[in-house]
This record gives structure tokens, sequence and C-alpha cells, in this order.
């Protein structure tokens, strides 16, 4: 290697040295929360009675409201050093796209939240980020890949889905429920008594409160304790499954 090929060489890894200390120091000044929020609303149409929210690297809070249009709330901040910084918002055939736009040695910090009419039916998919849904009546299904979902105060048919992440819901009154974690704690709570309940996950405890009623209970983990002490009625309407196949279970009277 010749001397100035070395000197082509101390000067490359420098200049990516400075990048990468520049793109470092910058991820820590960003924080969407000291951003101005940034407001859009999208028209569901009349006839349409379901939305889904697709959004990737930002955590949600779903809401619903006395609205007949969905309000989108945004707050953003990135700097970039040679890349691009961005946001973007879309909505096409009942489909919200949500997320940052950002592009080579950049940082972004970025969050939602979308105000839906009461009566819309929703689907969350959510790629990386916290979920947060409260109020609904109408069906919910959320699906995080890595984020933590908490649900609160809703009454339809409930699907939840955490892949990285625990899964809570609280004030629950949905007659039909059904969640699974594959790595993450699971909770659910219910204010009124369901007609079916099915909690599942792989790596995590899984724990089940039900208001006062007889249950017909399927409970087990593979690798934990099992706990139900709700009263058992193998001839009830109201069955309950729950099981982890590594993590305790536990079935039991809401306090």
């Amino acid at each position: 290697m010749t001397t100035e090929t070395r000197r082509s060489t101390v000067r490359a890894l420098v200049a990516v040295a400075m990048a990468v200390a520049a793109t470092a120091g910058m991820a820590g000044c960003v924080d969407a929360d000291d951003a101005p929020p940034e407001h859009r609303v999208f028209g569901l149409g009349q006839e349409r009675r379901t939305l889904v929210v697709d959004v990737d690297d930002s955590p949600l809070e779903l809401v619903a409201a006395d609205r007949g249009d969905v309000r989108v709330t945004r707050w953003f901040d990135g700097l970039a050093y040679g890349g691009s910084t961005g946001a973007r918002w879309s909505f096409e055939d009942g489909t919200l796209s949500l997320g940052p736009r950002c592009k080579g040695p950049a940082s972004c910090d970025i969050r939602h939240r979308v105000e839906v009419p009461h009566g819309v039916a929703v689907r969350v998919v959510s790629d990386n980020g916290d979920v947060t849904v409260r109020g609904l009546r109408a069906a919910l299904a959320v699906e995080a890949d890595n984020g933590t979902v908490r649900v609160r105060d809703v009454s339809g048919p409930l699907e939840l889905s955490g892949d990285n992440g625990s899964v809570e819901a609280t004030g629950v009154r949905s007659r039909e429920v059904t969640a699974e974690t594959d790595n993450g704690r699971l909770k659910l709570a219910l204010a009124e008594v369901p007609e079916e309940v099915a909690a599942r996950s792989h790596n995590g405890s899984v724990t089940v409160e039900l208001p006062r009623a007889r249950y017909r209970v399927d409970a087990g983990a593979h690798n934990g304790s099992t706990r139900v002490e709700v009263p058992r009625d193998a001839g009830s309407g109201h069955t309950v499954t729950a099981r982890s196949s590594n993590g305790d279970v536990t079935v039991r009277t809401a306090e």
C-alpha cells in the first residue's frame, strides 16, 4: 500500500467516524414531544364503517370521538446528516397509513393520535411502536409486531396480537375476546361476563380477570404454574381458554 493510499484510507475512515458520531449525537436531540402538533382530517364516507390504521415506527394512540371523520394529530422532530427527514400520512381505500419518512444518516422521532367516529370498526397494524386504544364500541383488532399493546374501555369483538411486547386490556365489555402474545405478558380484565375468551402466550404469563359467574375453563401452562380461582361449570355457556407455553397462567375473579 502506497503512502497516498494509506492517507486516502485514513481520510475515508475519519469521515465515516465523524458521520456516525454526528448521527449518534443527533439521536439524543430529537424529541417529538417538543415538536408542535400537526393536524389533518380524512373523510370516511357515509357508507364506510371500517378503518385500517397501518403505522410504522411510531407510538399510536387511538380513541373514539363524537365526529364523522378521522382526525390525525402527529408530533414529528427530525435531524439529517447527509440524509433526509420527513413524515407521511395518507388515506386510500379505507387504509390510513402513518409513519416517518427518513433516509440516509438521519434521526427521527414521531408519534400519532387518531380520533375515529363511534361505531367504526378498526384494525390496527403496527410494525414498530406502542399501541394504545380506548373507548371503541365497534370491533377492534390490533396486530403489533414490536411494541406494547394497551386497550381499555372497549365493547365490540376484540382481537389482540403482540409479537414482541406485552398485551393488556382493561375495562373490557366485549362478548368475544381473543388475545395472544409471542413474547410478552398478557393480561385481560373484563368488566362484563363474556361469552368466550381465548388468551394464549408463547413466552410470558397469562392473567384473565372475570366478573363473578360460573365458567367453563380450559387453562394450562407447559412450563409454569396454573391457578383457576373462578367458579367452574363444565356446562356453562361462558368459556375461557388460558394457556402459556412458558409462563404462569391465572384465571381469577376481578376484585
